[in-house]
């Protein structure tokens, strides 16, 4: 009886951890940057890099093609389109991306590689 017990309170523990990943999911090489870091490192521009944060927007096409995400310091632009990549709903959700920055100050963009929702 202990050992059903305990498989079953590791299964709760593996459910609750788990997440959904979507194309190559996060790079665990890339350097975990904020939003401000975005803004402010012109040296990030055009390296893969990986977010997290809260989903703010979100595509209303079938497809899901972007969102935005925000996190402490700020908000930014997530395009899924070239990866070809599509999100089912997932609004107030917390999700890490790993994707190359483009823009210049007027506005920034991650164009994702990877998306993974917590």
């Amino acid at each position: 009886m202990p050992r059903i017990i305990l498989f079953l309170t590791l299964l709760c523990f593996t459910a609750a951890c788990s997440s959904e990943k979507y194309g190559a999911g996060v790079d665990k090489a890339a350097p975990i940057v904020t939003v401000k870091d975005v803004y402010l490192d012109r040296s990030l521009q055009d390296n893969p890099v990986t977010l997290e944060g809260i989903i703010i927007g979100q595509c209303g096409s079938p497809d899901k093609c972007w969102f935005f995400m925000h996190d402490e310091t700020g908000r930014i632009f997530v395009n899924l389109k070239p990866a070809n990549l599509s999100l089912p709903p997932a609004m107030g959700k917390k999700v890490r991306v790993t994707g190359m920055i483009q823009g210049d100050k007027q506005g920034y963009q991650i164009v994702a590689q990877g998306v993974e929702v917590l």
